[in-house]
């Protein structure tokens, strides 16, 4: 298969999804399935879990829905933009910017790696699901100050730089001594092993859908070393990053 066209044979290119995507949006609008949209979108920002399993079930039969000449291609598209849509409202809804987009590009990148409706569908339900309970999540956690949500999303957003606790400290406007102390009062966790478990979750994304060898994902995550890029994986996993790769691999194009 030419690694530019999917799986459904149609020529990928940043114009054709974005040509694609825009029709889609306003089939959504011209079928009068905004109004289905926009109260979805205030249900994951509200994080609101039961009602959202309750709308997806009720969906069920939209899922072939055939709204072009060319369904299948139209399906996936349709697809794309849902979860798309649905990152949108999360980040709205508080999920932290990096977190959210590495998300939907996860989610986005597994439906791509498919070829059925059914798979597409059941990629869908579950990211708009994990969108919601992760908003549902950050809103429950009451407990965390602002200074620390900032923190954190400081870190997610340098995790392929060298950041040191005197940084992040700074970007939150504290001493270390009193910003290390908060940060593992408010999360259950050292700043240092939210990092190295953080590295781990992109190095997992990367791993999983990308062709870089694992020496590049270990450099570009900012490990000191391949042993030691494989002994902090193995520590957060359960296996190594080579065994991660093997077992949970998908081409994508």
């Amino acid at each position: 298969m030419d690694q530019n066209t999917n799986m459904t044979g149609t020529e990928v290119t940043p114009k054709h999804v974005h040509r694609e995507i825009t029709q889609t949006r306003d089939e959504i609008r011209a079928t009068g399935k905004y109004a289905q949209e926009k109260m979805l979108n205030g249900m994951i920002m509200e994080g609101d879990l039961k009602r959202v399993v309750k709308y997806l079930e009720s969906a069920e039969h939209q899922r072939v829905e055939k709204m072009s000449a060319d369904p299948l291609r139209q399906q996936l598209y349709t697809v794309i933009v849902g979860i798309a849509i649905a990152a949108r409202a999360a980040l709205d809804g508080g999920l932290g910017d990096e977190e959210a987009f590495m998300l939907g590009n996860n989610y986005i990148m597994e439906a791509d790696s498919c070829d059925t409706p059914e798979a597409w569908w059941d990629i869908y339900k579950r990211a708009v699901i994990d969108f919601t309970t992760r908003v549902n999540e950050n809103k429950s956690d009451v407990l965390m100050s602002e200074k620390v949500k900032l923190s954190i999303d400081y870190i997610l957003r340098h995790l392929h730089y060298d950041i040191s606790l005197k940084q992040i400290a700074d970007n939150a406007g504290l001493s270390e001594t009193y910003f290390s102390a908060l940060f593992k009062k408010e999360t259950g966790e050292t700043v240092s092993e939210f990092i190295q478990k953080s590295r781990v979750r992109e190095a997992q994304s990367m791993i999983q859908y990308s062709e870089y060898s694992l020496l590049e994902i270990g450099q570009y995550l900012g490990f000191c070393s391949q042993s030691h890029f494989s002994k902090t994986f193995r520590k957060f996993t359960g296996m190594t990053p080579g065994q991660y790769r093997k077992k949970h691999f998908k081409r994508t194009w």
